[in-house]
């Protein structure tokens, strides 16, 4: 069992369940099927309904482990520690070695605890995962295909040509999510951007149509970040030199082209994480 393991991550740490709990064995962990929302509207004497909006809402996450202590008293000492590991006043993320790659944003589980004798216990920890969604453990700044922190099977793909920084006006940025990676529904989608456009550039993804367009005159020592749907030129607030839009990524490659008279590209890199249902 010492392949094993569930840790936490909080906003300043990670944290080793098994290191901070002596005796504890990470079991499984098994998330619910996603619960979807609609939005649809029925009108009084037309058939059927008008579809509306579709999103998701939180879906539980139920993590079984163990501990063999050697007495009552290395039980009760685990659980107090478990108390003060699980509960917390902000969310975290929890993730573990059946998924190594994907990471769940969760508040404090319900914890439900079985005796099984004097020395050992098992608990069952339901846990809700407020996004809705999971995503990859680490952000596309990390992205490797050689590393352990991302899975096949989760959206990586053998293609050696996937890259998330760009020299050119043309490219392709590949989403390995099983979603369209969006701000609206508040996924991380940060694009910064180093151009040299005398006249404003339009950043096009071709795929899903969405075009970001800067008006002003920019050079590639100004630093153009897009966070979601705001967008900062050298860490200042300018949406009011933009067309007020934003970029989406659809599911596996998107198609960009920088658009511009005189547009000089130095480098775009895209940081987001994958997301999942």
């Amino acid at each position: 069992m010492d392949d094993r393991w569930i840790k936490l991550m909080t906003s300043n740490k990670v944290i080793d369940v098994q290191e901070e709990v002596s005796g504890l064995i990470f079991l499984d962990a098994k998330p619910s099927y996603p619960v979807t929302v609609t939005n649809n509207k029925t009108i009084n004497g037309v058939d059927g309904e008008l579809t509306g909006a579709i999103s998701f809402a939180p879906f539980n996450l139920l993590v079984r482990f163990g501990v063999d202590g050697q007495d009552e008293a290395s039980i009760d000492i685990a659980e107090q520690k478990l108390r003060h590991i699980f509960n917390r006043r902000e969310n975290y993320y929890l993730f573990h070695s059946q998924m190594p790659g994907v990471k769940y944003l969760v508040e404090n589980p319900e914890i439900s605890p079985e005796i099984k004798d004097f020395s050992s216990i098992e608990l069952e920890a339901n846990f809700s995962v407020k996004t809705g969604y999971s995503e990859s453990l680490m952000t596309t700044d990390n992205f490797s295909l050689n590393s352990d922190y991302w899975q096949f099977g989760n959206g990586l793909v053998t293609d050696p040509n996937i890259k998330y920084v760009h020299t050119k006006r043309n490219f392709q940025i590949y989403n390995g999510s099983t979603d369209t990676v969006t701000p609206i529904h508040r996924h991380q989608l940060i694009i910064t951007m180093n151009i040299n456009a005398p006249n404003g550039f339009t950043l096009h993804n071709k795929t899903t149509g969405d075009k970001f367009t800067y008006k002003k005159k920019i050079r590639d020592t100004d630093t153009l970040v897009l966070n979601g749907v705001y967008p900062f030129k050298n860490k200042q607030h300018c949406g009011i030199d933009t067309n007020h839009e934003y970029i989406t990524l659809a599911e596996g490659y998107n198609d960009f082209e920088v658009l511009g008279d005189g547009v000089e590209v130095k480098e775009i890199k895209f940081t987001f994480n994958f997301v999942y249902r």
